[in-house]
């Protein structure tokens, strides 16, 4: 892990760490190809709507804590 300006080696990253680390940047690159065929203009909300369905992940990783 590299960290400043300019930067320098604070730790090893595990094995775990990078695995979550490659699944997240594929699903966030992945957004860009659902965002393009799901896109389309419409008119804003007035109010919330209730129990409005999030975005799913297409990976089973959780946010790191």
């Amino acid at each position: 892990l590299l960290m400043g300006t300019p930067a320098r080696a604070v730790r090893s990253v595990s094995d775990d760490e990078l695995h979550w680390k490659r699944l997240n940047t594929k699903e966030y690159q992945d957004l860009v190809g659902r965002c393009h065929a799901s896109l389309h203009e419409t008119q804003p909300l007035r109010q919330m709507e209730e129990n409005r369905p999030r975005l799913q992940g297409t990976t089973d990783v959780t946010p790191k804590r």
